[in-house]
């Protein structure tokens, strides 16, 4: 059977060439008759067979909005900024105290009053008075006194009794500075550590 079947297919072997390559050609021809060029339509389409080239540029819809990537490296400083209004000046700042100084020659066994006067519109907030002698014999007061009438004294002055031998130098210092800057005790404390 194989043998006779082997006999066969070569002395027809010419002929089933020719009727393969007839049909191979109708069935061409068959097809470009039944599809002409860009005559394919979304029914002749399988679902997901086409590739993103198959499509002009705008054709596809844009997809969903990934997600946001890293941060990147932050940029160059830029220029300064130009400068600011000024703020609102501040309180002054305390006053630096002012010294106002007087002396005199006292003799032995005489009485002897004293004046240091501040400057005008500064007060007297302390002061001293101190004398070259040791003698026990030696008598000081001292008090202020407000000459301009405005509640303020403006002068500090002394009085020495002197009861020794011999004659003596009475210094008189008042401290000086603006109303309420310092108070008096602190600028009698001030005024005796400058005369130590």
């Amino acid at each position: 059977m194989l043998n006779r079947s082997s006999r066969h297919l070569r002395q027809h072997f010419v002929a089933y060439l020719a009727l393969f390559v007839a049909l191979g050609g109708t069935s061409m021809a068959a097809s470009n008759a039944l599809v002409p060029k860009n005559s394919v339509g979304t029914a002749q389409v399988i679902n997901g067979s086409l590739l993103k080239k198959d499509f002009k540029s705008g054709q596809l819809p844009r997809g969903a909005r990934g997600p946001a990537g890293p941060r990147g490296l932050a940029g160059a400083q830029g220029p300064a900024g130009p400068a600011g209004t000024g703020g609102a000046q501040g309180p002054p700042g305390p006053v630096n105290l002012t010294y106002a100084e007087n002396s005199a020659m006292v003799a032995a066994g005489a009485t002897s009053t004293v004046i240091a006067q501040c400057p005008a519109g500064l007060s007297v907030t302390g002061g001293g008075e101190f004398t070259d002698s040791n003698d026990p014999a030696v008598n000081i007061t001292a008090s202020t006194w407000d000459t301009s009438g405005s509640g303020l004294p403006d002068l500090w002055f002394a009085t020495v009794h002197n009861g020794s031998a011999s004659s003596i130098t009475l210094l008189v210092d008042a401290i000086c500075t603006h109303p309420t800057t310092i108070s008096a005790a602190a600028a009698n404390n001030l005024g005796r550590e400058a005369h130590r």
